[in-house]
């Protein structure tokens, strides 16, 4: 077992909860790190952060956008920009909010920034998508 700490700047979503494991999107690809893992610095990427809580049977679920993890023997420790819990999630303006921002890209001329832009967005509402339709409902 390790701990695990999750922090915005705005708020904490976890602090020291032993965990058997978790799985970040790191920004080479997906990393599941296990008790014992090499310790590391790495940036995250938007999307799907899961991590299995001691003695429970479901995973828990997050989005998270931009940050930062570093595993050490103690644990590991996620620094995002913003990160959601299932709950937190409207599945339906997030759906509304995609498809808007889609017609907006295929209508209008717009710059490499602004494609770079609508991209983030486009994987944080998809992330988004993905833990609302994962978790299991109340």
């Amino acid at each position: 077992m390790f701990k695990l700490t999750i922090v915005t700047p705005e708020k904490r979503i976890l602090v020291g909860q032993e965990v058997e494991e978790v799985t970040v999107p790191a920004f080479k690809g997906e990393l599941n790190i296990l008790p014992g893992h090499a310790p590391l610095i790495t940036t995250l990427e938007t999307g799907v952060m899961k991590w299995k809580i001691k003695g429970k049977e479901l995973q828990q679920l997050a989005v998270i956008s931009w940050g930062y993890c570093q595993v050490s023997p103690e644990g590991v420790n996620i620094l995002a920009n913003i990160a959601e819990l299932p709950e937190e999630i409207d599945l339906e303006m997030t759906k509304t909010q995609l498809a808007e921002s889609e017609k907006k890209v295929m209508n209008e001329l717009i710059t490499d920034e602004d494609w770079a832009e609508f991209q983030r967005e486009w994987a944080h509402a998809r992330a988004k998508i993905d833990v609302a339709s994962m978790a299991p409902r109340k």
